[in-house]
Parts: structure tokens; sequence; C-alpha cells
């Protein structure tokens, strides 16, 4: 089993379940009212915002979790005549205490309950008027727990709005009667992000690792879309500096400079996916549930030459080539497209 269950008190009233099993929310808050001789009520609330009482009661004394705090040591008693719950106590990984009991009877048997992992995802029991029995449902001791079958719906209509970023400029004349070939070398660092929030807050307890593909983005004919990478473990946050950098080549025809622009272009995604929990117990079992988010991520396009190219005659007095006129020069192919315009010049203006 992927989770434990412990049952404490009587077998009156009706039974009841609430807790995160179908969507990973945890227990966030605990309130308890107490009577002479029972737990009147509880009151709980977990992290999808569900709130459910069971009992009745006006008053509670809560206990609220920080986030990622469990529950490492758990007591139950009975009421002592096998028919309702009596009493509550945990210790949490904050070594924080909460602790109600019935204020007439006294305590009898303590039962010290197994809490697994900690995480509890919710209160199961039964209940009238009072609470009759009632336990904590907690995940077994966990081995790994993963963010996988990662979709993102919404892949296909997002636009890219891609900035470009300045590289290197460089500007070079050929005042001889020769072609020339010049090189130039570039070298810029980038740093690309990746982060999947969870719903329910579910990373904070579980330690969750990622299983998925990244966007990224591909050039179309239209400018730029999204495509999605080969799968890959990673974090829930992620940062990868890479380095933009080589040494292309252009050739500068006689009596033209060229100035040759260096950029990449930089983007912001945003999201929506949908995927699913995996969690491994130590025990072999699985529990398995839904999840969604939002996806943020920066990227960047390939090193390019820009297109804002001059050039000139000996005399250095430029020349405005009509762009049914030009050609592109492709030097070299390593870490992107390199593009570099090379003209004869036949009309002036």
């Amino acid at each position: 089993m992927a989770t434990t269950l412990e049952l404490i008190g009587g077998q009156g009233g009706s039974s009841f379940e609430f807790h995160g099993l179908n969507n990973g929310a945890t227990l966030k808050k605990i309130g308890v009212a107490v009577g002479g001789s029972q737990v009147k009520a509880v009151r709980a609330e977990l992290t999808d915002g569900k709130v459910a009482t069971f009992g009745s009661a006006n008053t509670f004394n809560e206990f609220e979790f920080d986030l990622g705090e469990r529950i490492t040591k758990l007591s139950l008693w009975g009421n002592g005549a096998g028919t309702r719950l009596g009493a509550i106590k945990f210790t949490t990984s904050k070594n924080r205490q909460f602790f109600e009991k019935m204020t007439s009877w006294g305590l009898k048997t303590e039962y010290t309950i197994d809490v697994g992992s900690g995480i509890c995802l919710g209160l199961q029991g039964r209940s009238g008027s009072d609470i009759d029995c009632m336990g904590f449902l907690f995940i077994n001791t966990i081995k790994s727990s993963v963010l996988t079958d990662m979709k993102y719906p919404t892949l296909s209509l997002f636009k890219p709005q891609v900035t470009p970023e300045y590289v290197k400029s460089v500007s070079h004349h050929n005042d001889t009667s020769l072609v020339q070939e010049e090189s130039i070398t570039y070298s810029k660092t980038l740093t690309k992000t990746s982060s999947w929030s969870v719903s329910n807050k579910i990373e904070s307890t579980l330690n969750v690792s990622v299983k998925a593909g990244i966007p990224d983005l591909v050039e179309v004919s239209t400018g730029f879309s999204l495509t999605v990478g080969v799968e890959q473990s990673t974090s829930l946050q992620k940062t990868e500096t890479i380095t933009e950098s080589d040494t292309i080549n252009v050739k500068i025809p006689p009596g033209k400079t060229m100035d040759v622009e260096i950029t990449v272009g930089r983007a912001n995604i945003d999201l929506d996916y949908e995927a699913k929990v995996k969690v491994t117990c130590m025990n072999g079992s699985q529990l398995v549930f839904p999840s969604n988010g939002i996806y943020t991520g920066v990227t960047y396009t390939s090193a390019r030459f820009g297109e804002g190219l001059f050039l000139f005659q000996h005399d250095n007095a430029p020349v405005h080539t009509p762009r049914s006129m030009q050609k592109w020069f492709v030097e070299k192919n390593l870490t992107g497209l390199h593009r570099a315009l090379i003209s004869t010049p036949t009309e002036t203006k």
C-alpha cells in the first residue's frame, strides 16, 4: 500500500473521508474541539483550499502546518469506553507540538501511529454529533516522486516574442582591389531557465523531480514557434548557463565596407501544463495523481548575423542596392545561422 491509516475510537456515526489522495493536496490546518468524554469535532483544511468539519462544535483549537512541515510522531487515544475518539497528539519536523484531549475522563491506552513519510493527505473516520473514530492518512515512506507524463496543451497557440540582444558589432573595410577574408570571433554567456509551478504546494513536502521535454524556440517561415525537446530528468527549478561562441569568416569584395552585427534572440515562455505526480514508496507501491500548473522559461535563439549591412564604393560613398538584387552569402554554419550580405552595386541613389 502507498498509504497508511489507523482508525482509533468506536463504530458509531457515519463514515467520512477528507483527503488529497486524488489530487495530491495535503493537510494544511486542523482544528479540534473537545468535550468531557470525547473529541467533539474536527475541522480540517487542505492545501487545495477545501475545508470540512466533522462532529459538532463552535470553538476549535487550531494548528496550521508550514510549507514542507511533516508529522514525525502521532498518538491517538480512544475515550476508554470504546465509543469515541478521546485525544490527538502530534509532533512535527519543526519540533512543534499539538495536543488536545477530553477534559473529564482520563486517558488510558495510547496508540502510537505509523506516520510513514510524515506527509499527511488528510483525515478519515466516522462521526455524528461527536468524532466516533478517526485516523490520519499518510503517504508511506517515499523512495522517489516524479512529475511526469508532461503535456503543454497551449503549446501550438503560443506566439513567442523574440527580442534581439547584442552580441558583437564590427566593421571591416576593404580598400584593396582583391577580395579580402576577415575572421570575426564572438562569445556571449547566456542563462536559460525553466520552472514548473506545482499546484497544492506538493513540491514543498514531496521534493518532486521532473521528467519532461522542455519547450524551446524553433524558426519557421513566419518567425518563431515552440517545440518540445527530448525528455530529460531535472529539478522543478532549472538554470543552465551556456556560452554562444564561434569564429566566422566573411569575404569582403574590393572597395567595400561591411558592417556586421551579431545578435541572439531572447524569449520568455509561459505555458499551462498538465502532468502526473508518481510517488514510489520504499515498499514498491505507487501513488499517482494528476497535477497541473504553469511552466515559465527563458530561452534563446542561436547567434546570427543581422541584416543591417552597408556597402561602400572606393570613395566611401554609400551604395544602396535593392533587396531584389541582394544575395545571401553563407560562409559558415556551426552554432547557428551566420549570414552576411554581399552585393555588387548596380544602382545608386
